[in-house]
């Protein structure tokens, strides 16, 4: 959120997706450019082991040691 509410989404969400959690007071926009890739890693710390994550349309990838 960039706004302090505001849900920006690529504008190739169907409208039954958007129109879901408007009624709940979620102000939904569209941002035609804004988005980037992502990788994350993540402890666990109970399990003692790591869990990554990669966007998938991006290259790139999550890794660790």
């Amino acid at each position: 959120m960039r706004d302090g509410g505001t849900v920006y989404l690529k504008s190739d969400f169907e409208y039954d997706v958007i129109n879901n959690p408007m009624p709940r007071g979620h102000k939904i926009a569209y941002d035609l450019g804004g988005y980037g890739g992502y990788q994350a890693i993540m402890w666990d710390e109970k399990n003692k082991t790591y869990y990554g994550a990669s966007e998938s349309r991006e290259d790139g990838m999550a890794a660790g040691y």
